[in-house]
């Protein structure tokens, strides 16, 4: 395992990171892994969506909507260590939509897993998930210690790699971060401040200075350049699958 974190440490991109940490996870017998950066206490603030090995019906469900009703990073960030997502700790209390969620786990094939909060550079905090190839076979046997330690130096790794594309994200105001969230869904300035109760020459003023910031002209581009970044999540699936084409061409570059 030694061999597998150094190998990790010494990623020299994004691609070669997600092989060394794939290879890692594999070795403790969960070949299956995602990762979700950035991830707060508000859900509406977009997450990325890194997988690798789970079910893709999820992983769209999940970009959708049912970001909205997953309870597993706010437990991770509150207790701190790593636990098996189908074995909850005791002072757990969930609402209806986040029982749910954990109840269609199992249809997903992802009835078992093991789960953890990450924590990077620039206050960024991630979150992993891993589990076997059927979802179904007993993890007990992991060393929930190891799992964290794997996790946390792939996170930190990651954030090392993506510093210098990260550095305008803390130029951008929190009312800023707000009206790119939207613009991700596809809302006009009109319907943005509505859901922000500004104006709409505010709201104008919000995106210009985005548009500066991010050195983009247009909101296509900066949606992609959120999305790219792990800020938002976008709705829109054409401005999807070009952030996802452009992620290919880095990773090949």
């Amino acid at each position: 395992m030694l061999e597998k974190l150094k190998a990790i440490l010494e990623a020299r991109s994004l691609l070669d990171l997600r092989e060394t940490t794939i290879s890692a996870f594999g070795e403790m017998g969960m070949p299956r892994v995602f990762c979700l950066s950035p991830v707060g206490h508000d859900r509406s603030v977009g997450r990325s969506v890194t997988n690798a090995g789970f079910p893709m019906n999820w992983e769209t469900a999940y970009r959708e909507t049912r970001h909205m009703d997953d309870p597993l990073p706010d437990i991770s960030v509150r207790i701190g260590t790593a636990f098996h997502w189908h074995r909850l700790p005791g002072d757990v209390v969930l609402n209806q939509e986040e029982t749910q969620y954990l109840e269609d786990m199992a249809s997903w094939g992802m009835a078992k897993g093991i789960c953890v909060a990450t924590y990077g550079s620039a206050a960024r905090v991630g979150f992993f998930g891993a589990s076997s190839e059927s979802g179904q076979d007993d993890l007990d046997e992991v060393d929930l210690s190891v799992f964290q330690i794997v996790a946390e130096i792939s996170y930190v790794r990651y954030c090392q790699l993506i510093s210098a594309e990260l550095q305008y994200e803390m130029n951008l105001s929190s009312r800023e971060l707000d009206v790119l969230h939207w613009m991700a869904q596809g809302r006009s300035n009109a319907g943005i401040a509505e859901m922000l109760n500004l104006s709409q020459e505010t709201v104008g003023t919000y995106v210009k200075r985005i548009f500066a910031k991010l050195d983009v002209f247009d909101r296509t581009s900066a949606v992609m350049k959120g999305v790219m970044r792990g800020l938002v999540i976008a709705s829109d699936p054409n401005v999807e699958a070009a952030a996802q084409a452009r992620r290919a061409r880095r990773n090949r570059a």
